[in-house]
């Protein structure tokens, strides 16, 4: 006969609050306010947001006063040159826009569905995965062909900004910077970086080049690469050397090869990319050591839940990293 327990020893489940939120200002807060909030934060101005939402100046303010007095703070102070955000406004926005951002992705989803696609996938790719990001879209096709990847090249700083505002799904990178509680980064190889030059540039004929060898040329870099550049000047600095001289930046990796072929500027370059700079006629100069090494991998937001797209594409970069021996230790 099974022991019967007491009252005091039963398991207590917590009972839901009406409606299922947690707090009132949960269940008064609707996509309608949020939506005129954005509006507002982005045009940071109440006559242009009415004109975008096509509503009265009075009516769009009304919706901020109640906006604020549900969550009893300012969200927005008004100045003679515009609109600011306050603290409490910035928070709001940023995680505002990820839940426009899922509703947007939720719709799309379904309208693919309609129309026989089977989700979408926005990709962020850094110089350093882009031939792994290649492969990982080819094998998730296999299983998944009509899943629709939209990919982007850009340098980490734009990887990371568009990752935290929800304009990539997924950002394959460098995972050199620092972390977010938001964000969940995973690495998945090791990554070099070399040195390229012309190939009759006159440090291809000086047997090992040394870091101060390098600072007798001028570099070019990609654009806004703010946290790539300070590596690389880490590196020197290492040597207790200055950085090297930076005098042309620019977003695109042809018009890099194109100006160190054609001069005697310097690039650095991920491992990876080795095969294309050769092809258009540059070479590797003879460094004593690779510039430097970085853990290259994905990073994905924590605060939604992945769709099964991104799913399937984190399951395939993470099979691709394995079939070439990549995986990060």
């Amino acid at each position: 006969m099974a022991e019967a327990r007491s009252p005091s020893a039963r398991v207590r489940v917590p009972l839901p609050t009406r409606g299922g939120y947690r707090t009132a200002a949960e269940r008064e807060i609707d996509s309608r306010l949020l939506r005129h909030f954005l509006a507002v934060a982005e045009c940071k101005s109440f006559t242009a947001a009415a004109e975008v939402l096509h509503l009265t100046q009075p009516g769009l303010t009304k919706s901020i006063r109640k906006l604020e007095q549900i969550l009893s703070v300012k969200l927005l102070e008004r100045h003679r040159t515009g609109v600011e955000l306050t603290p409490c406004g910035e928070t709001l926005a940023s995680r505002a826009r990820l839940i426009e951002l899922e509703l947007a992705h939720a719709l799309s989803e379904i309208d693919a569905m309609k129309g026989g696609l089977a989700g979408t996938v926005n990709v962020g790719v850094g110089p350093s995965f882009i031939n792994c990001v290649s492969q990982a879209v080819l094998a998730l096709q296999v299983h998944r062909p009509n899943v629709l990847v939209n990919i982007s090249v850009a340098v980490m700083d734009s990887l990371l900004a568009g990752l935290l505002s929800g304009g990539f799904d997924i950002i394959c990178t460098s995972l050199e910077f620092p972390s977010y509680p938001e964000i969940n980064k995973e690495p998945l190889s090791v990554g070099e970086h070399l040195v390229v030059s012309a190939a009759d540039h006159a440090l291809q004929h000086r047997g090992p080049v040394s870091p101060k060898n390098l600072l007798a040329y001028p570099w070019v870099a990609f654009s806004r690469d703010n946290m790539g550049i300070g590596r690389m000047g880490a590196v020197f600095a290492a040597n207790r050397l200055r950085p090297p001289r930076i005098t042309s930046t620019t977003n695109s990796i042809e018009v890099m090869f194109d100006l160190v072929t054609k001069s005697n500027y310097l690039a650095s370059i991920p491992a990876s990319l080795s095969a294309k700079a050769l092809a258009a006629g540059l070479a590797e100069l003879p460094v004593k050591s690779a510039l430097w090494q970085a853990t290259l991998g994905i990073a994905y937001r924590t605060s939604a839940q992945p769709s099964a797209p991104l799913q399937a594409f984190i399951g395939a970069c993470r099979e691709v990293c394995r079939a070439a021996n990549l995986r990060h230790p």
